[in-house]
């Protein structure tokens, strides 16, 4: 099996998958791809050697020499997935003891502090989504990915096709004329005093006025 090495990241760990055997040959391409990283920046790393079938000493003097230039708070070296012939080349040459050494690459992340997503990346996603105003003026970008989400909540049940859909129709129907109300009921007349020119007045004179 050839010698690859497979990289990964998580948080500010970088994670470097190894598979087939890390022997003279082979450590050199490790140590290589240790150097490139290191110059880039990363100091944390995790050495995942699940499909590693065997170690030899070069490859033990590759590990013990990043974890010397690691040492002191400058970064971190973990290992995980080891087997137990490689295990038993590392409890042998007691190097077992000089490394953080994990059953699983889940177990070697899960307590490590640089494995945690950046949260400058994850603000930057909460700004660009709405979930908290950005100090900045908005870009135009995220303005239109706001107003997508806002059509979008809007719509989410049929209601912004429906306020759509009822937009012409109210602005092509006429407007309801207001229904006449009913007369009001003529307010009755007051009998008039007497000697008003009113019916009875009248039907007084006719038969005589009064007695």
């Amino acid at each position: 099996m050839a010698f690859a090495i497979q990289q990964d990241q998580q948080g500010s760990v970088r994670i470097l998958a190894l598979s087939g055997r890390l022997d003279t040959e082979t450590s050199a391409d490790l140590e290589l791809a240790l150097q490139d990283l290191q110059a880039a920046g990363a100091t944390h790393f995790l050495i995942d050697m699940a499909d590693i079938g065997y170690v030899s000493s070069a490859g033990l003097r590759v590990l013990l020499a990043l974890a010397k230039q690691l040492d002191g708070g400058r970064g971190s070296l973990r290992l995980c997935e080891l087997n137990a012939a490689v295990t038993q080349v590392f409890d042998v040459a007691g190097f077992s003891k000089l490394f953080l050494i994990y059953p699983t690459r889940a177990a070697a992340l899960a307590g490590h502090a640089e494995a945690k997503p950046d949260p400058g990346l994850a603000k930057s996603v909460a700004e660009l989504i709405g979930a908290e105003e950005s100090s900045g003026p908005a870009s135009p970008e995220s303005a239109d990915l706001a107003r997508a989400a806002a059509q979008l909540l809007a719509d989410g049940k049929g209601e912004g096709a429906a306020r759509k859909a009822a937009e012409p129709a109210r602005a092509k129907a006429p407007s309801p004329q207001p229904k006449p109300s009913a007369s009001p009921a003529p307010t009755p007349k007051a009998a008039p005093a007497d000697g008003a020119p009113g019916v009875l007045g009248k039907l007084k004179n006719l038969f005589g006025g009064k007695r």
